[in-house]
């Protein structure tokens, strides 16, 4: 019995070592999109204080 059971754990288990990368990589990558776009925002503001001057 114990050993069917571990069976038919064992695909469930080679699936999450495909999805939790990818899922890690997509939340890097959304993080990084996001930091750049405030890294952006903060030169182009610095950009307009310099250009009035």
């Amino acid at each position: 019995m114990e050993t069917s059971m571990m069976f038919s754990i064992l695909p469930i288990l080679s699936l999450l070592f495909y999805l939790v990368p990818l899922v890690f990589i997509i939340w890097f990558l959304l993080a990084f999109i996001k930091l750049q776009k405030e890294k952006n925002q903060i030169l182009r503001t610095i950009a307009e204080k310099i250009e009035k001057l």
